[in-house]
């Protein structure tokens, strides 16, 4: 079936309501032969009479009024869309992906902020691993990623946010490096595309250390209460532990462990008004 259109509909509706031929071609700003040619079109694609032709005159039918309900609410949406972006009033979805530090210690400074200011604009925002961030900006899933950098792309643009520090947590019996004993020490550790755990065991690489096993577990909370118990070590980032000293685990800040800067990336050909807007408002270009 050929598709209806809504010219078709606008002129269909213009006939109900005005209750003539010649009166709907002066609303429509058209020669009424027009207006007789498009009604016979649609019927023709609906397959069903819409009006009874009387001595000339339209009387519409019961089909044709039941199809007016509807066709009225379509022409009224089209007229409503038209008008649905206004130079002062921002309105879109955004979907933007975060580490789960950006999450916890940096958005909730600003997000309220610009929800408050921006009503309109629909967010959509997940946590997710730093390589999966990458991976799904370049496959545009996201329009903005906030992830560790910085990230070198003919396709991406980035500006620097804040910077996390990276800390060794063990148990509270370890007071130094020293008293680790690799060779029986477990790792415990996020997937291979958290940029904490490459950092981490990059590290390890570069001291020599080869521990028993690295076990990969997705949740900050068990692997704290792993550490906690005397099950292995593992590394963390610094801002975990912004709000209080911990007393279940100990925190050791390390020599060559390097802080991990944090970036909004977003991809070239996607850095419209409303992302400018966005990333504007968590770090000001001004600032940095």
């Amino acid at each position: 079936m050929e598709a209806l259109r809504l010219a078709q509909l606008q002129i269909f509706c213009a006939v109900m309501e005005e209750g003539s031929v010649v009166a709907a071609s002066r609303r429509m700003h058209c020669v009424a032969s027009n207006i007789t040619a498009r009604l016979k079109e649609l019927e023709q694609l609906l397959g069903q009479d819409l009006f009874a032709r009387e001595k000339g005159r339209l009387i519409p039918t019961p089909e044709g009024r039941l199809f007016y309900h509807e066709a009225k609410e379509v022409v009224e949406k089209a007229h409503s869309l038209a008008n649905f972006f206004q130079p002062d009033v921002p309105r879109g979805i955004l979907r933007i992906g975060a580490l789960d530090v950006a999450l916890a210690h940096f958005l909730p400074q600003y997000m309220p902020a610009f929800m408050a200011a921006h009503p309109d604009v629909e967010i959509r925002l997940l946590r997710r691993a730093s390589y999966t961030l990458e991976h799904m900006l370049d496959d545009q899933e996201l329009d903005l990623a906030i992830t560790d950098g910085p990230i070198v792309h003919p396709l991406l643009e980035s500006r620097f946010v804040f910077t996390e520090e990276l800390v060794l947590v063990a148990p509270q019996n370890i007071r130094s490096l020293q008293d680790i004993h690799w060779p029986s020490t477990t790792v415990l550790l996020f997937h291979t595309d958290c940029f904490y755990r490459s950092a981490f065991e990059r590290w390890m690489a570069e001291q020599g250390f080869v521990p028993r096993a690295i076990q990969t577990v997705e949740s900050y909370d068990v692997i704290r209460a792993c550490v906690r118990d005397g099950i292995g070590i593992s590394c963390f980032p610094k801002s975990i532990f912004a709000h209080k000293a911990p007393d279940d685990v100990r925190v050791l800040a390390v020599q060559g462990l390097r802080p991990a800067p944090v970036y909004c990336v977003w991809r070239r050909n996607g850095a419209k008004p409303l992302l400018h807007r966005f990333i504007n408002t968590i770090c000001p270009a001004e600032a940095y």
